[in-house]
C-alpha cells in the first residue's frame, strides 16, 4: 500500500453511515413513539449514564483528533497518550462513548443502533489504514498493534514494554 490516507481516515465514512442510520432511526420513533421510546429505564439514570458517556468520549476524541493530526502533519507513527490506551481513539470515542450516549440522551432504542451501524463501517473499512500504517511504519506498527486494542479502551490490560 503506496497511497497515503486522507488525514481523516475512515471518518468520513463512519460518520455518513452514523447520520443516515441516526436519520432512519429518528424517523421511525418519530413516527412510532410508543414503540420506539425507550421507557424501562428512570430519565435520571439515563441521563447520568449518557454524561458519563460523553464525559469518557469527548476527552478521548478531543485527544485523539489533537495527537493524530500533530503526527499526520510530521508523518509520524503516534503510540503514546490516548494512542496508549486504544488504537484508534477518535473512532473509539464516537463508536463506544459519543454514539452511545447521544443514543440514550433521545431515549430512542433504534438510535441505539447507531452505533452498531457506525462499527460496522469501522470493520469493513479500518483494513486500508492499518495496511497503509503497518507499510509505512513497520516493525514498530506491527509490535503496536499487536500490544494495543483496536477500538474498546482496556488500559487494565496493557503489556509492559
Amino acid at each position: 500500500m503506496d497511497s497515503r490516507p486522507s488525514r481523516f481516515g475512515v471518518g468520513p465514512r463512519i460518520a455518513a453511515s452514523a447520520l443516515a442510520s441516526a436519520a432512519l432511526a429518528g424517523l421511525a420513533t418519530y413516527q412510532w413513539p410508543d414503540v420506539c421510546r425507550l421507557r424501562a429505564l428512570a430519565n435520571p439514570v439515563v441521563i447520568a449514564v449518557a454524561v458519563a458517556l460523553l464525559a469518557v468520549g469527548v476527552p478521548i476524541w478531543l485527544a485523539g483528533v489533537v495527537a493524530a493530526m500533530r503526527a499526520y502533519n510530521h508523518d509520524q507513527l503516534v503510540t503514546s497518550g490516548v494512542f496508549a490506551v486504544v488504537r484508534h481513539p477518535i473512532y473509539a470515542a464516537c463508536i463506544v462513548f459519543n454514539l452511545p450516549a447521544l443514543a440514550l440522551l433521545t431515549r430512542s432504542w433504534p438510535m441505539l443502533l447507531v452505533p452498531l451501524a457506525a462499527y460496522a463501517v469501522f470493520r469493513a473499512s479500518i483494513r486500508r489504514e492499518d495496511e497503509y500504517l503497518a507499510s509505512r511504519f513497520g516493525p514498530a506498527y506491527k509490535e503496536y498493534r499487536a500490544r494495543v486494542p483496536e477500538l474498546v479502551p482496556m488500559p487494565w490490560r496493557r503489556v509492559a514494554r
